[in-house]
């Protein structure tokens, strides 16, 4: 069985002469890339490879990295809009009562109540909170991630529970 693997990077282009690619994190720790050795590439067309972090130091906003092989611009090219991963097994730790979005997506909804309302398809964020978008029955439900509506989140269980509040779900 092979594992789950978690987008933890983003390759955006090709960095100067020497094999460099330049990335975006998209984890919440901005120094998860600094103790990584060996990770997944997912490639445009969904075939993954393993490759080795020969150098990575960040820059700005996001990474520049160096992988043990790929020496010039062109071999640097093909690695472009690839995702960076790890297995679900090596993700950073999250304090208590934190979750990653994977753990979320295709949980149950179901109300304090008792009531099926449906499955967590995404979660967006937004500016002020999270937004669960769910598939329903009767088709998309927004719901907003804050304590007045979400009673329990219980990712090991895929099951989450909210409090139906007037006009929250048609």
């Amino acid at each position: 069985m092979s594992p789950d693997w978690i987008n933890i990077g983003f390759i955006r282009k090709p960095h100067g002469l020497k094999g460099y690619v330049r990335v975006e994190g998209l984890s919440d720790h901005p120094d998860r890339f600094g103790g990584l050795g060996r990770i997944g590439v997912e490639l445009r067309d969904g075939r993954r490879e393993s490759l080795e972090i020969e150098r990575c130091r960040p820059d700005g906003k996001s990474w520049l990295m160096k992988f043990l092989g790929v020496d010039s611009t062109e071999n640097a090219e093909r690695l472009r809009s690839a995702y960076i991963q790890v297995p679900e097994e090596a993700v950073a730790p999250l304090p208590e009562d934190a979750y990653y979005v994977f753990e979320l997506e295709g949980c149950a909804v179901v109300s304090d109540e008792g009531e099926e309302i449906g499955v967590v398809r995404e979660v967006m964020p937004m500016p002020a909170n999270d937004v669960f978008v769910v598939d329903t029955p009767e088709g998309e439900a927004m719901i907003p991630v804050v304590r007045e509506i979400v009673v329990e989140l219980s990712p090991e269980e895929s099951r989450i529970v909210i409090r139906k509040i007037p006009g929250l779900i048609s």
